[in-house]
């Protein structure tokens, strides 16, 4: 990871204080919710309580305040040790800045926990090597962990639902641990994520597959705006963009659009809550904010039909050498011909992954194993071959890496040689411009 991703701020604990305990429950609001098991998502609010642990990891305090649904009536601050509310429920951390606290961050907490979220959200006094160094973004693992057991015995018995996944978010150096555990330190129980003016914390984990919502004011002078665009350009679809035009670093706290867009991605990332997923334009419309999102549900861009492969750092193309037919023929890069050896079509694979088929020989790209260095050759499609799939990257110059979904290494030149018949095989992935490609309709 570069230095560049870490540059963190000027960071101070004045620029991350925070803005008390708002209530922002977003379109409804008032009313109890109804008692029964939660099979989808509820419909009206809960109360919320609040439990303390004393968690650790090893020697690492991790002090903890768990908020979850309670009997009652919606709105009012959180009880503590309050009755837990009916229901089976699913888990959405929450990771505070600096020197703030859970308690300070009640404008994102009660929302959740009133739409039907147990939210973990840890109390830390870490410094930024703290969560540079990976160490805060494992506590939070272990906290997920620990709040997960809470399904076995004690209060929370049988009220949170263990079987989906979790779902992780945060501000600031929170929101750095949050995008931390997508990438450098990654936890595969993750299915939602939420990074608040985060920086780039390193390349996607394959091991993670989690919708992601990013929301970042585009004036922050503390967390870049550019270092969390290049973490969205890199992060695979589902994923969706909120910005806060003309906002600075937490100017958007006390916006009703920020609760609002992030409690419906978690309504449709945790429940499946379709009329959620569709709420999302209008919960971030409006004036001074911009909404992107790539569901998933899109091929990538570009459109249908065949493309070149075009090599950013060489500007040559991908070519299957010699023109061969044959199975096991390499993948190079040459110079352009206007030959269809060098021409591609991109067959969806489902879940977010795609074949990539030589037009000329009908054959499709492989990896010869998982190694760095392994070479790509053209084969017969397998259905089943893993090694066949590549996730698109979508990078914000409008390149993308071709990332290949059995070794989670990236297409790439060899040693970026800008010569004719040098190899394309796999790397890991940097970014680099010897694995970016343009992909050029013919």
């Amino acid at each position: 990871m570069s230095m560049q991703r870490r540059a963190f701020l000027k960071a101070s604990a004045a620029g991350v204080a925070a803005v008390g305990g708002t209530a922002l429950f977003g379109a409804w609001e008032a009313n109890a919710a109804p008692v029964g098991t939660l099979d989808t998502a509820p419909t009206t609010p809960f109360a919320v309580g609040v439990r303390r642990y004393d968690w650790r990891r090893g020697n690492r305090p991790c002090t903890t305040y768990v908020y979850y649904p309670a009997t009652g009536t919606a709105g009012g601050n959180p009880v503590t040790n309050a009755p837990v509310a009916n229901g089976v429920f699913p888990v959405y951390n929450y990771t505070h800045g600096y020197d703030s606290s859970p308690q300070n961050s009640l404008f994102l907490i009660r929302p959740l926990v009133a739409a039907g979220f147990v939210v973990p959200a840890p109390h830390f006094q870490h410094s930024i090597n703290e969560v540079n160094n990976g160490n805060t973004s494992r506590d939070v693992s272990e906290i997920i962990t620990q709040t997960l057991a809470l399904n076995s015995s004690g209060p929370l018995a049988g009220h949170i639902n263990t079987s989906i996944g979790v779902g992780v978010s945060g501000h600031s150096m929170g929101g750095m641990v949050t995008h931390g555990l997508l990438t450098s330190w990654p936890d595969s129980r993750i299915i939602s994520a939420n990074p608040q003016s985060c920086i780039d914390m390193g390349n996607p984990a394959s091991s993670v597959r989690a919708k992601v919502l990013f929301v970042h004011g585009d004036r922050d002078t503390l967390t870049q705006y550019s270092s969390a665009r290049q973490a969205y350009a890199e992060m695979p679809a589902p994923k969706a963009f909120l910005t806060f035009v003309g906002g600075s670093h937490t100017s958007f706290w006390s916006d009703r659009r920020f609760p609002n867009t992030v409690v419906d991605w978690a309504r449709w990332s945790m429940y499946g809550d379709t009329a959620a997923r569709d709420r999302l334009p209008a919960d971030a419309a409006g004036s001074n904010t911009r909404w992107e999102a790539n569901l998933g549900d899109t091929p990538p861009p570009g459109g249908s039909g065949h493309f070149r492969l075009v090599a950013q750092h060489s500007g040559k193309l991908a070519d299957i050498d010699a023109r061969s037919t044959a199975a096991g023929a390499a993948l190079i890069q040459w110079a352009a011909t206007g030959a269809t050896n060098q021409q591609f079509e991109f067959v969806d694979a489902g879940d977010g992954h795609y074949r990539i088929k030589a037009r000329h020989s009908g054959l499709v790209l492989q990896t010869m194993g998982n190694s760095t260095g392994a070479a790509i050759t053209q084969q017969a499609e397998s259905s089943s071959a893993t090694s066949q799939q590549w996730r698109v990257q979508n990078h914000s110059d409008g390149t993308v890496s071709l990332i290949n979904r059995a070794s989670g290494l990236a297409m790439d030149v060899w040693e970026r040689s800008t010569a004719d018949g040098a190899r394309i095989s796999q790397w890991t992935y940097n970014g680099s411009t010897n694995q970016r490609f343009t992909r050029q309709p013919v």
